[in-house]
């Protein structure tokens, strides 16, 4: 028993125990210097989170441009670089990281509406058409487009043989539905922090987890705001459409590419928040990625919706009050 002992003895002494950096897991050499030289942790600090080294905090903080670089940094970010995103507090740089990519979001879901709304094709029937009329009766409406007189023989009734626009309708829509966005968007990215907050054990709930990590995912926004100029592009349609052009592209193909676009930012944004949610300290991993995974979509949805059923309920009010409607 005595030999045992002594070789156990040995063999610990002689063991050589791996220190590694507790916010981020880098492997520290000996002696253990004063700071991590991967996510730049103080070892003498005793909280696990730690303040944003990100590369667009580096640039904030000196008055550089970082935007693209930190949208890249996020879009690229191994599995390490997610673990060391995940203890990083949130910044006033990720908070004004989160805010421009808002703003972009906004500004495409106000162009995404004007393209839909402020148009109007009017048929050669009056009977036919919802106001009686096949001109305009509210101000500011122009023709810009008109089928190829005279009419063909046996054309449908209800066939559009006349597209009108109204730029003031146009401006009402970008501005309204740029507003509702970024308020929506806004609480949106609120009630996902909150609920990452709630998602982890109590023990964790302090230390301010993701809440850097939560700001700078907004950068798969971005392929949603060249959607959101792709549909846009949705006009160019409606004229060649209605003048009969030899060709023009079709309205489905700018409404394809741009759902293409859209739906890929969503899901990585989605599969980014799994991967990150997987950083999670292991007693509360599943419940951080079960809300990852269940209830920032649920999140996205309703928000949503709410912008969206909400202004078609304010348009007809409001162009009427203005004197606008057709």
């Amino acid at each position: 028993m005595e030999v045992v002992g002594s070789v156990r003895a040995s063999a610990h002494a002689g063991r050589s125990f791996v220190r590694r950096c507790p916010a981020c897991g880098q492997r520290a050499e000996q002696p253990l210097p004063p700071r991590c030289p991967l996510c730049d942790f103080d070892f003498r600090d005793d909280r696990v989170t730690g303040a944003d080294v990100t590369p667009y905090a580096k640039a904030y903080s000196l008055g550089e441009p970082g935007w693209r670089r930190m949208a890249e940094w996020v879009w690229y970010a191994s599995g390490e670089r997610l673990k060391h995103l995940t203890l990083m507090r949130a910044s006033a740089a990720s908070r004004q990281f989160a805010w421009l990519n808002i703003l972009l979001l906004a500004t495409g879901l106000g162009l995404f509406q004007a393209t839909g709304v402020g148009w109007r094709w009017v048929t050669d029937s009056p009977t036919i058409e919802p106001t009686g009329s096949v001109d305009p009766s509210g101000e500011g409406w122009i023709h810009v487009a008109a089928a190829p007189r005279p009419f063909p023989p046996g054309q449908p009734a209800e066939m559009a043989v006349d597209l009108w626009w109204n730029p003031a309708q146009m401006v009402i829509v970008v501005v309204a539905a740029g507003l509702a966005g970024l308020l929506v968007l806004r609480l949106g990215l609120l009630l996902v922090r909150i609920g990452v907050r709630w998602a982890h054990a109590v023990s964790y709930r302090k230390e301010q987890r993701m809440t850097a990590a939560i700001h700078y995912s907004t950068a798969w926004g971005i392929p949603l705001c060249v959607a959101a100029v792709v549909v846009g592009l949705r006009p160019v349609s409606y004229v060649g459409t209605m003048e009969r052009w030899s060709w023009c592209p079709l309205q489905e193909g700018f409404v394809l590419a741009a759902g293409v676009l859209a739906a890929f930012g969503m899901v990585m944004w989605w599969f980014w928040l799994w991967r990150l949610g997987a950083s999670a300290p292991a007693r509360t991993r599943g419940r951080v990625i079960a809300f990852f995974a269940v209830g920032a979509p649920l999140i996205v949805a309703v928000t949503t919706a709410a912008w969206w059923w909400g202004l078609q309920l304010l348009y007809n009010p409001l162009f009427t009050a203005l004197d606008v409607q057709f």
